[in-house]
C-alpha cells in the first residue's frame, strides 16, 4: 500500500470483488469496456487467478481509495521486455472529480517503474471521450479497428506531458472532496 497524489493505492484483493463487479456492471460505466458477467462467484475466481499472476509479476491490478472508500481500479498487464498494457481503468461515478485521471497516471507510473519499460500500449473505444486525454500525451497510433484505436506511448512523452494532468486533476480533486465526503 502506498499514497500518491492524495490517493491510497493497493493491489486488488478478493474482498474487492463486489465493488469491482458493481463498477463493471454499471450500465453507464460498462459501455466502453469488455463485457463482465454479473456473477460475484466468477468475479472472485477471476481475482484469485489474478493474484497468482501478480505473484509472478505478470500483471498488477490496483484499487484506489480515499479515506478507506474505494473509488476505482486500473490494471497493468501484458508485461513484456520493454512494454506493458494499461487498462481495466474504471472509477465510480461518485468518486471525486480528477481521481480517475490520477488513478490512470499512477498505474502508468507503476508500469514505467518496472525494469526496462520503454513504452505503454493502450486502446480506447472510438465512442469514448477518453481519446482526447490519451492523445494529449502525443502517443503513436499503431492500429485501428471498427471499435478501437490502439496507441503506443513512450515513457518520455508520458513524463513530458503528465504534469499538465497531475496539476489539473489534483486541483479539482481537492476541491471536490468536500462534495463527496460532505465536510
Amino acid at each position: 500500500m502506498f499514497e500518491r497524489y492524495g490517493l491510497t493505492v493497493r493491489y486488488v484483493n478478493v474482498t474487492d470483488a463486489e465493488f469491482i463487479l458493481s463498477l463493471r456492471s454499471n450500465e453507464r460505466l460498462r459501455r466502453f469496456i469488455s463485457y463482465t458477467e454479473d456473477n460475484i462467484d466468477k468475479q472472485r475466481k477471476w481475482i484469485e487467478s489474478y493474484k497468482c499472476r501478480e505473484q509472478v509479476g505478470l500483471e498488477y491490478y490496483f484499487i484506489f481509495l480515499l479515506q478507506e472508500r474505494r473509488l476505482g481500479v486500473a490494471r497493468i498487464y501484458n508485461i513484456e521486455k520493454d512494454h506493458f498494457t494499461q487498462g481495466s481503468w474504471i472509477f465510480s461515478p461518485d468518486a471525486p472529480v480528477g481521481s480517475a485521471v490520477l488513478g490512470n497516471i499512477i498505474s502508468i507510473e507503476k508500469g514505467f517503474e518496472l525494469p526496462g519499460m520503454k513504452y505503454l500500449l493502450t486502446d480506447a473505444n472510438k465512442k469514448n471521450t477518453t481519446h482526447k486525454y490519451v492523445k494529449s500525451y502525443h502517443p503513436e497510433i499503431i492500429g485501428e479497428d471498427e471499435q478501437n484505436i490502439y496507441y503506443k506511448l513512450s515513457k518520455e512523452n508520458f513524463e513530458k506531458y503528465k504534469h499538465i494532468h497531475v496539476n489539473l486533476a489534483t486541483r479539482v480533486f481537492k476541491e471536490d472532496i468536500n462534495r463527496v465526503f460532505g465536510n
